[in-house]
């Protein structure tokens, strides 16, 4: 069993969260606007009020959010939790955009945890 969070809880983010439960993991979810984990809870999953008490509870976090300005604020708020965690990014947008923010995610582990 591995320990998966999901951040996003729209129709994508929903069907991934009980996919994963169905197949024996540990699921976190956390969703900008409450009340869209009820019936993932029901079945397992466990619901957190932030997100990154979400990454921080699991070495994988899948963000499947509507666009990457909607990830790149996720991800800002939960920046303190990133460190040793894999992140994969379901968000629609362009590859320019996917590079760009993995580069800025990046440049953000290293200052912050001096990683080389």
């Amino acid at each position: 069993m591995t320990n998966i969070s999901v951040l996003g809880l729209g129709a994508m983010g929903q069907a991934l969260a009980a996919r994963l439960l169905q197949q024996g993991h540990s699921v976190t979810l956390w969703n900008r606007t409450a009340g869209k984990a009820g019936f993932l809870v029901a079945q397992g999953a466990r619901e957190v009020t932030s997100a990154a008490d979400a990454i921080a509870s699991s070495d994988l976090t899948v963000i499947c959010v509507l666009d990457y300005a909607a990830a790149s604020s996720v991800l800002d708020g939960a920046a303190s939790a990133l460190a040793g965690r894999a992140v994969v990014n379901l968000t629609n947008g362009t590859p320019a955009q996917a590079r760009a923010t993995a580069e800025r995610l990046e440049a953000d582990f290293r200052r912050t945890y001096r990683y080389a």
